[in-house]
Formats: C-alpha cells, structure tokens, sequence
C-alpha cells in the first residue's frame, strides 16, 4: 500500500510539472517607422488561449507554454507579426 501510495504521488508531482512548465515572455511593441510605441496591440500564443495586450507604453507580458514557439501580434491598420519564440523571455 506504501509503494502504491508513493508511485502514485510522484506520478501526480510529475504530472503537475508539465501541467505548469510556462515561461514568461516580456517585450514592448513599437513602430517600425518612427519607433514609438503602440498601445492596444493584441498578442497570442499560437496554439492556445493565452491572450495579453499591450499597455500605453507598449509593453506586455504574456505566459507562454514551453510547447508553443509563436506569438501573433495584431493591430487595427497594421499588419500581424508572427515572431518565434524559441528560450527568448524579452522580445
């Protein structure tokens, strides 16, 4: 019953760890043109529903699944961006 009792809890554990393993991705979104920052953009982990947006400064901070390697960023009157995600935190 002990071992059963064991096996079962690090089964549980380890489950939990992929469950969990995210990372956090921080960036600010600026124009290309004149560089100034764009409030508003909406960013996407592909794949998923994590959705963040960017705030007035234009920066955000998103979770990203070690499973998922593209952010979409969207905006009215520009075009979307796909950008790779890869072991970046800061983009």
């Amino acid at each position: 019953m002990r071992k059963l009792a064991f096996t079962l809890a690090l089964i549980l554990f380890c489950g939990m760890q992929v469950v969990f393993a995210q990372k956090v991705v921080t960036g600010k979104v600026t124009d290309s043109n004149d560089g100034t920052s764009i409030p508003g953009v909406n960013i996407l982990v592909k794949g998923t529903k994590n959705v963040a947006q960017t705030d007035v400064k234009g920066e955000f901070s998103i979770r990203v699944p070690d499973n998922s390697k593209t952010l979409l960023f969207t905006f009215v009157g520009y075009d979307s961006q796909e950008v790779a995600v890869g072991a970046k935190t800061v983009i």
